[in-house]
């Protein structure tokens, strides 16, 4: 079944003759009798009026497949209406009941397994919560168990061919997540992004849930493709790394949609915290690839029968425990950030636990809260903060420059350098607590670009790292060699453990 959009019956038809074709229908080659096969669908008068969507997932209480509705009415029914018949990549193999058993339930007690099935039932109660799209990334060295993770999660929807590759262009990605608006998305990779510096804006734009603003050709306005994704995702490199490969700088923003956790779950096992008996780390990510390739396609679509049957009831279980789980992840002084990541987790977490209630996964009450948690202690431990990320940024950006420049482009006040200073940027001078840096007004904002340099200012003088001047600016007047003029002073408490 196929919804066409009508405006493919304009011009010649090309384009709808070759979807259909691909589905098997058999049309004429003669030229002169092609145009009849669009008269006869233009012309078609059907009794039924349907409600056409161009995004997969809910529409009201209904849920929009590719090629089916789970919820709809004989009143009005709902078409997933696209230019093509090929999208998401659905199917079924196997049953149910040997995906909960040769996958669901042998990954309890390993946090990351039980996350990355979690959030294969979370993707489905975005749009029930309204809550925010984003990633989870598993980031970690290759044979760790990253794919094996990524497959078992896809499991619940299709077949191993449902994992996508990050090797796609930005506005390819944009069409696949259309696709995937309340599914799971699945990218495998992130290495293999064609452009790196897409890395950032991509990221925000699968969360954001917008694409590219285009133009007709006429100049107006083209609708811009939306959707609801929450995706997974591997690398052996995080987003912050791919950034910075690209010449980037990682913002607070994309941080928190795309989350990197540690693949290695510390077990000495790769992904894996607990094996079943007899059987090594490889063998089991074996069988958990053989399964996902034999059953497949029933737990997603079971869980979401159930979400449509239970629409109001399940929302409000939902937001419940994902509230009363994410008071439990965040500490009490979190920056804001860190709480909508616990959010997310949470999220994840109370679908993982809905579903074990309408059991299909085969795990205990709390399993998958207890993995939220682990995953989520492994992301705050590898930011390293639970404050906002920007003052981290910032004293690290400014402790960068002074790390590759700071004899190169600072003169010696003394004068005892008789080499030229290039592209001065300031000054430095020896104190009994180590070397001290009076930079030039200009060059500090040179510094601090990316951030306002105010910000930087007041983030250095809370660290102990920048001296104000006696009526509390941030500069100080000083006497130079061969001037006197405001400086910025920073010291050597920048270097402290506390500020790195």
């Amino acid at each position: 079944r196929w919804a066409l959009p009508m405006e493919m019956l304009a011009g010649s038809g090309e384009e709808m003759r070759a979807a259909l074709w691909r589905e098997g229908l058999v049309i004429t080659t003669r030229t002169a009798h092609r145009g009849l096969l669009a008269d006869y669908i233009a012309w078609s008068r059907p009794a039924i009026t349907a409600r056409a969507v161009t995004r997969t997932g809910w529409h009201g209480s209904a849920f929009v497949y590719p090629h089916r509705t789970e919820g709809d009415t004989e009143a009005e029914p709902i078409f997933y209406q696209s230019a093509h018949v090929e999208g998401v990549r659905l199917g079924v193999g196997g049953t149910l009941e040997g995906w909960r058993a040769s996958i669901a339930t042998p990954a309890a007690g390993n946090s990351r397994l039980v996350l990355a099935l979690s959030a294969a039932f979370a993707a489905p109660c975005l749009g029930l919560l309204r809550a925010e799209g984003g990633g989870l990334h598993f980031k970690g060295e290759s044979s760790t168990g990253k794919s094996t993770a990524i497959f078992a999660a896809a499991s619940a929807w299709g077949p191993p061919a449902y994992v996508r590759s990050w090797r796609s262009t930005a506005n390819a990605l944009e069409g696949i997540a259309t696709q995937h608006s309340d599914l799971l998305l699945c990218l495998d990779e992130l290495r293999e992004l064609p452009n790196v510096k897409d890395a950032g804006p991509v990221a925000y734009m699968l969360a954001n849930g917008q694409g590219k603003g285009r133009a007709n050709r006429d100049g107006t306005a083209r609708a811009a493709a939306s959707w609801r994704v929450l995706y997974l995702s591997t690398g052996e490199i995080g987003l912050s790394d791919l950034i910075a490969e690209g010449g980037g700088r990682t913002y607070a923003g994309q941080e928190v949609r795309v989350l990197d956790i540690p693949a290695d779950a510390g077990a000495k096992l790769g992904m894996f915290e607990r094996l079943p008996q007899g059987m090594k780390a490889g063998a089991f990510a074996d069988a958990l690839k053989d399964a996902a390739g034999t059953h497949y396609g029933h737990a997603g679509p079971a869980f979401v029968a159930r979400l449509v049957a239970e629409h109001t009831e399940a929302r409000e279980a939902l937001r419940t425990a994902r509230d009363a789980i994410a008071a439990t992840l965040a500490p009490a002084d979190a920056a804001g950030q860190v709480r909508r990541v616990a959010q997310r987790f949470a999220l994840v977490a109370a679908a993982g636990e809905l579903a074990t209630e309408y059991g299909l996964t085969g795990w205990t009450d709390g399993e998958a809260a207890q993995a939220a948690a682990v995953c989520f202690r492994a992301w705050l431990g590898a930011r390293g903060t639970a404050g906002a990320a920007e003052p981290a940024a910032m004293l690290a950006q400014v402790r960068r420059f002074l790390e590759a420049h700071g004899e190169s482009r600072f003169a010696p006040m003394d004068g005892a350098d008789n080499h030229a200073t290039i592209n001065r940027a300031g000054f430095r001078r020896e104190t009994s607590e180590g070397t001290e840096y009076l930079i030039l007004r200009e060059s500090f904002r040179e510094i601090c670009t990316g951030f306002d340099h105010k910000a930087v200012a007041k983030v250095l003088a809370d660290a102990g790292a920048l001296t104000r001047d006696a009526d509390g600016t941030a500069t100080r007047s000083e006497r130079l060699p061969g001037m006197k003029a405001r400086v910025y002073v920073i010291g050597p408490a920048i270097w402290s453990d506390g500020n790195a």
